[in-house]
């Protein structure tokens, strides 16, 4: 029993090691602070315009990275992620499109400075760009807020999946003992004695003594 409970784990162990995974868990440790900043401040690198948006950021942006450490924060409450300092493949596919969606933002916020409005796509394309730049940003922080909500409960459910699973590891190890013991008496046999004296009745009431 405890064999077969330990090859699933001895699975995850070696998928562990693989590089996509391990980098992806350093990327989401830092999108905690680097996604907040980039959209607060990346456009400008890109020849956006950078000026009164900032305002509204500056109180936004503490609120993306505690949305981004909330999910991040409950992936890392899985003891095999911080012990590994790894996720898992199942962790990429939730949390990559996320992260992503969120990092575009920087190249879609609309913001007004020195009289020119646009965003990072209107300072590459041209200006028609800034009706795709308003309606993607607006889907964006919807995109965002929902599915932060919803990673941060899938999380949630996968951290109590792996902690069941590792108690009843640690129940199915604490019983095996136990459960060999009694393997190995139900498989006891005893067989009848052979020789001179098997079947012999000694009777009593023959002694001669008085």
């Amino acid at each position: 029993m405890a064999s077969t409970s330990s090859t699933p784990h001895r699975s995850d162990t070696r998928a562990a090691g693989h590089p996509v995974l391990r980098a992806f868990f350093w990327v989401m440790i830092a999108s905690i602070v680097v996604l907040p900043v980039w959209i607060m401040f990346g456009r400008a690198l890109t020849g956006a315009p950078l000026g009164e948006a900032l305002l509204l950021q500056a109180f936004l942006g503490p609120g993306l990275a505690i949305l981004i450490g909330a999910v991040v924060g409950m992936t890392l409450a899985r003891k095999e992620v911080r012990r590994n300092r790894t996720v898992r493949w199942r962790d990429v596919r939730l949390l990559g499109p996320w992260l992503l969606i969120i990092a575009l933002l920087g190249f879609t916020v609309v913001d007004t400075a020195g009289g020119r409005t646009g965003s990072a796509l209107t300072a590459w394309f041209g200006d028609g760009w800034l009706t795709a730049s308003q309606s993607f940003t607006a889907i964006g922080i919807m995109v965002t807020i929902v599915g932060g909500v919803a990673l941060f409960w899938l999380q949630l459910v996968e951290l109590g999946r792996e902690t069941r699973a590792r108690v009843e590891r640690v129940v199915q190890d604490l019983q095996a003992p136990l459960l060999d013991q009694r393997a190995r008496e139900a498989d006891a046999s005893f067989e009848r004695i052979e020789g001179p004296q098997s079947g012999r009745v000694i009777d009593l009431d023959d002694d001669p003594r008085p």
